[in-house]
């Protein structure tokens, strides 16, 4: 869990990365439904565009979540690995539940080899083996 930490951000801009096309798909969402507002304009009009202030915001963080990824990894393929998959994944997941498409076995076969890989990014090699101090010691 401690080697997950060190990569908080990558999965924060991932997840934030999520929210932009999840937002950004609401508004045509929205009109599929047919809403009916009683009252004024406005409110249907609030309904409609706040989704895509929301986008906008929620891709801003995932630059900075990002940019901040980008500084406290070692590669910059493994951010930008980490970030990409955790997108992935948040999507599939809200694609499901809130847009309620299907889950097929290909889409599932998919998200599990992409957690597989996220689980062989994210394992430290070195946790198990001594570190220098102790075979100085030896």
């Amino acid at each position: 869990m401690l080697n997950l930490e060190k990569y908080r951000y990558c999965f924060l801009a991932g997840s934030f990365a999520a929210g932009g096309s999840f937002f950004g798909k609401m508004p045509s969402y929205l009109d599929s439904l047919d809403l009916k507002v009683d009252g004024s304009e406005t409110a249907f009009s609030v309904l409609k565009y706040l989704p895509i202030v929301v986008m906008i915001v929620c891709n801003v963080l995932n630059w900075r979540y990002f940019l901040k990824a980008l500084q406290l990894t070692e590669q910059t393929l493994t951010a930008t690995v980490l970030t990409s998959a955790s997108n992935y994944v948040v999507s599939f997941i809200l694609a499901f539940v809130v847009y309620k498409e299907p889950i097929t076995l290909l889409s599932t076969m998919g998200t599990s080899l992409i957690v597989l890989g996220l689980w062989f990014l994210c394992d430290d090699p070195n946790r198990n083996t001594p570190t220098s101090k102790e075979n100085k010691d030896k």
